[in-house]
């Protein structure tokens, strides 16, 4: 409770409010007074009082009905009817409007006294509980903001909505990866002063990322000038081999258009369907939410296979996304730390899924023009190989 609390007496009888603001002075209250309903809302705007001592009856707008006004909008402010009425109606019309308490005319100065100091401490607490739920709310929002920038949103949002803190573990489940990482970044580094290689290279990341995000994929870490952004991984996706396919022409679209004459950067891409384990791989007390298993390692080396603006995928992603782009088979090849051989495919152009293939709201189609900005041309679509 403030040191000077502020109440506003509404009242138009002169001998009841005399008696009332010697009660309240003597308490150390600041005494504010209104004679009529309208002028008692004009005053409690402009003032903010820790408490109303409200009469019921009262000219051009009864009490009742400045309770409900201020009770819209204000649940903390101290409110006391107080009436010569004894109808029992008015009195539960008074409590159910929202007020604190109900006094009847007379009253007894040491029980009028006590209520007052009531009402006041309850005051007290209710700003005292809102300032608390406001910095609260403001901590968490700071909270939610730094994480988002460490965190993959719907990482985040996962985590945040659980009852329980992250734990170590995870489940196996078919996702699509996408390695993606920046060609001629190396030499750049040889001829660039540190800070204007560092935002160069943030400016492409953040080319890469946008196109992962885009089509609602999650982005997984960074690694020196590469990214890694899943799909189907945490929130489901139904075409998520698709999604990442055109993640990766959006990202080679970009690259493209940023390219600056003389600082020669370009992406290369590996895209992969498989199952893995999906879940927090770490420490108890460090842990990032990722995936591991044979298909992240043959992303990358996808990727590691691919040219200049190429996106190379593997035999899973080809049967996921057939007949919805052309693709060039680059027939069996060896996989470095694999045996055996595995067939890659190049993407050459998407081209808007056919009818009946998923409706609008499972994913939408590319976006018009996307296949003419690809360099390589072929007018087979899904070549076997």
């Amino acid at each position: 409770m403030t040191a000077t609390p502020v109440v506003l007496l509404v009242d138009d009888e002169p001998d009841t409010v005399r008696l009332v603001r010697k009660i309240l002075q003597a308490d150390g209250c600041e005494v504010i007074e209104a004679t009529d309903g309208e002028q008692a809302l004009a005053l409690y705007h402009q003032t903010r009082p820790e408490l109303i001592l409200l009469d019921i009856v009262l000219p051009h707008r009864d009490g009742l009905d400045v309770l409900k006004q201020i009770r819209q909008n204000d649940a903390e402010t101290g409110i006391i009817m107080v009436s010569a009425l004894t109808s029992e109606r008015i009195t539960i019309d008074s409590m159910l409007g929202g007020a604190d308490d109900y006094i009847s005319k007379p009253f007894q100065l040491r029980e009028m006294r006590v209520r007052i100091r009531q009402v006041l401490e309850k005051t007290a607490l209710r700003r005292d509980n809102a300032q608390l739920q406001a910095q609260l709310q403001r901590a968490n929002e700071r909270i939610r903001q730094l994480l988002e920038r460490f965190i993959a949103a719907d990482v985040m949002a996962e985590f945040m909505e659980s009852p329980e803190p992250p734990s170590l573990g995870g489940k196996r489940q078919e996702i699509t990866i996408l390695y993606a990482d920046i060609q001629g970044f190396t030499p750049l580094a040889e001829s660039t002063p540190s800070e204007q290689l560092l935002e160069i290279l943030n400016h492409y990341l953040q080319l890469a990322a946008a196109a992962i995000q885009a089509h609602d994929g999650t982005l997984d870490k960074f690694m020196g000038d590469g990214i890694i952004g899943l799909f189907n991984a945490p929130s489901p996706q139904v075409d998520h081999a698709y999604q990442a396919m055109l993640a990766g022409l959006d990202m080679v679209s970009a690259f493209q258009a940023a390219a600056v004459p003389g600082r020669e950067l370009s992406v290369r891409i590996g895209i992969n369907t498989g199952e893995v384990i999906v879940g927090n791989i770490g420490t108890p007390q460090l842990m990032n939410y990722t995936a591991i298993g044979d298909a992240m390692n043959l992303a990358q080396r996808l990727h590691e296979m691919a040219g200049s603006y190429e996106i190379l995928i593997g035999p899973r992603t080809r049967e996921l996304i057939a007949g919805q782009c052309a693709l060039e088979s680059l027939g069996p090849r060896p996989i470095r730390g694999r045996s055996g051989q595995i067939t890659p495919y190049r993407i050459l152009t998407a081209r808007p899924r056919p009818k009946g293939v998923m409706t609008a709201d499972d994913a939408p189609g590319p976006a018009p023009g996307r296949a003419g900005r690809w360099p390589p041309s072929s007018s087979a679509f899904d070549l076997p190989g």
